[in-house]
């Protein structure tokens, strides 16, 4: 390699590793706030093993003298290297395979022990990751053969052997470790369970983009005219996979989130353009990017359906997205630039690779996974779950509260919402022995005053009846007319206040039932006669709303009782058909001028109560012509 190539594969490895801030952003932004330290920590740790793991091992099993093709060797903690120019090609590949062991961790993200990680860590970077390497990119440090390379199988900068690789030991991953607690709910609805900082994750979004120049850039390993074209094309096929996932989610999948669209797309089609941005044409990446992120929507959906937790979409992006790459450039790439004879042979030598990828890499991960889980254990207790690893693992108490401090009711556990739930019944419970004493009270208060001042001026009436029969002097016997005539007055107040202490049964009855009840006892009373005529039925209202409108139409009655001298009352129940229901009074009595007695007959608490409704009351009135109140009552369908 020259100086000048020389320097920029360093460049590029320097993008590359800015990369595991891109994804510490990413996926802090994506998870709750009770686990950001541990998933940034653990980014850290995992691009740690990586290094070591690779650099002592890994290198050598994918770029050292193959064993019958099937892995290297004789490399190891890079000795017997070439030259000291190949320093820049290890540590080139070490930031590639940091990004494959850095990945998977995030989608496993919440509920996964770190010293689990660690250990698969150890064995992604070492065996897993080295050995597919080797099958695709064992010829590129010496002069031999890569088996998968020599059959035609073509992945320029890493979209199975980095990408794929990454997602299918995701995949395998959450498969083993379960979805996160509350994740769907008893129904097998899907359940937001929050996130800390979705703008940084979009900056993560952006810090990726831009390390993705060097991902692609640098994989050609040498610094020429070839180069632009790399970067034109990784950012046409990201901003097409940003179109392609929103009309996705305009169009097909209509309940998903715009948001999470746009991430998607952007890294979905930043992975499909890795394995083929060295061939095509700008054109050729927009139609691969647009159509990738369209996969990676419906990916993400799937996964979803199927009840499988992807903390931060790692399956769908780097699986899926590796897949849609790696297939697409057969299908779009011109003819010259395939290595094989027509695009059919070309189309069916990738999808092998995938599957090659999937079979062996899925399949370790998941043993791999089993054998941490049976032995130490993948998945952290309910309660430190609950907790947050923050606290759990790094003792944290500083984002723990503020995660409690944030905490939304879409994130409250069974037993906080079982506890509220609890408390809000006993409040009822209260409301209701509050509402029960007050009516008893009220009875109280209306017996008193039936049986005890009642009677007795009934019995002082009857005294004197008595005493103006005894009396001669014609004046004398007017002053007791007038008397009784003051006692009658009083017993007729007496009776409408106990109307209005007694008790409303108006959650058993309902409305309509306590009215009728209600003029029952005034037919009992007086000579009213009154002629319901309902339209319509009443609407549903609340308790409050049901008592004010009875109190309204109480009053009304009341009034007409004490003053109209009306013989036959009208009550019109009628729906007007835009939200508004009205209730009509009219008397056929002495009628009256509203204008002059605006202050008086109660007006002012029947308003009071109309406000309260949000409704208007109306009276109309002209002396021997009758009354009309009209009542008109907004409500909700």
């Amino acid at each position: 390699m020259s100086a000048l190539d020389q320097m920029w594969v360093l460049i590029c490895a320097l993008f590359v590793f800015f990369m595991q801030a891109g994804f510490i952003c990413y996926e802090v932004g994506f998870i709750r706030t009770k686990n950001v330290v541990s998933v940034a920590i653990e980014n850290i740790i995992t691009f740690v093993i990586a290094t070591l793991s690779f650099f002592g091992v890994g290198f050598a099993i994918m770029f050292g003298p193959s064993f019958h093709g099937l892995f290297g060797g004789g490399l190891w903690f890079g000795s017997h290297l070439q030259d000291p120019s190949s320093y820049v090609i290890v540590f080139f590949e070490l930031m590639f395979a940091g990004t494959a062991v850095t990945i998977f961790s995030g989608s496993m993200s919440e509920r996964t022990k770190t010293i689990a990680l660690i250990i698969s860590a150890i064995i992604v970077g070492g065996l897993i990751y080295p050995v597919y390497g080797h099958w695709v990119w064992g010829n590129l440090y010496m002069n031999q053969t890569a088996w998968l390379h020599q059959l035609g199988f073509i992945d320029f900068a890493g979209a199975t052997v980095v990408h794929g690789t990454a997602g299918w030991i995701a995949l395998a991953g959450i498969l083993v470790v379960g979805p996160r607690k509350d994740r769907w709910d008893s129904n097998g609805r899907i359940r937001n369970l929050g996130r800390s900082n979705i703008p940084f994750a979009a900056l993560g979004t952006f810090i990726l983009w831009f390390s993705w120049f060097g991902f692609n850039g640098g994989s050609l390993m040498r610094f020429d005219d070839k180069i632009g074209q790399i970067l034109m094309n990784t950012n046409i096929s990201a901003s097409a996979g940003v179109i392609g996932a929103v009309l996705t989610v305009f169009f097909i999948i209509k309940q998903r989130s715009f948001m999470e669209a746009i991430f998607t797309g952007a890294l979905g089609g930043l992975v499909a353009i890795t394995a083929s941005s060295n061939i095509l044409e700008p054109i050729q990446a927009f139609l691969v990017g647009l159509i990738t992120g369209v996969i990676v929507i419906l990916g993400s959906a799937l996964l979803e359906k199927l009840r499988i937790d992807d903390a931060v979409g790692a399956v769908s992006i780097h699986a899926f997205g590796s897949v849609a790459g790696i297939l697409l450039l057969s299908l779009f790439a011109n003819k010259s630039e395939l290595v094989l004879a027509n695009r059919m042979s070309q189309f069916g030598i990738q999808l092998f690779g995938v599957f090659i990828n999937f079979i062996w890499v899925f399949t370790i991960s998941y043993l791999m996974f089993r054998l941490i889980d049976k032995f130490i254990g993948l998945r952290v207790t309910p309660e430190e779950e609950e907790q947050g690893l923050n606290i759990v693992e790094y003792s944290d108490i500083y984002s723990w509260q503020q995660a409690i401090k944030d905490r939304t009711y879409t994130e409250l556990t069974d037993e906080l919402y079982q506890k509220i739930r609890q408390q809000n019944q006993e409040l009822e419970k209260k409301s209701q022995r509050l509402m029960a004493t007050q009516e008893q009270e009220r009875d109280k208060i209306a017996r008193d005053l039936h049986d005890g001042v009642g009677q007795l001026l009934a019995a002082s009436k009857i005294d004197l009846g008595q005493l103006k029969k005894n009396l001669e002097n014609q004046k004398q016997q007017d002053q007791a007319s007038r008397i009784m005539n003051l006692i009658d007055n009083t017993v007729d107040e007496i009776r409408n206040v106990i109307f209005n202490l007694k008790p409303v049964k108006l959650e058993e009855e309902g409305l309509l039932k306590s009215i009728q009840r209600l003029t029952n006892q005034i037919e009992k009373i007086s000579d009213l006669e009154f002629i319901y005529l309902i339209n319509n039925p009443i609407p549903k209202l609340g308790e409050v709303e049901m008592l004010n409108v009875y109190r309204i139409i109480q009053e009304s009655l009341s009034n007409i009782l004490k003053h109209a001298n009306a013989k036959i009352v009208n009550l019109i129940f009628s729906d007007e058909k835009n939200g508004v229901y009205n209730i009509i009074i009219e008397d056929d009595g002495i009628g009256f001028d509203y204008n002059h007695i605006y202050e008086g007959l109660g007006m002012t608490t029947m308003l009071e109560r109309t406000k309260l409704l949000g409704g208007r009351l109306s009276i109309e009135g002209k002396t021997d012509k009758g009354t009309k109140i009209v009542l008109e009552i907004p409500y909700e369908n």
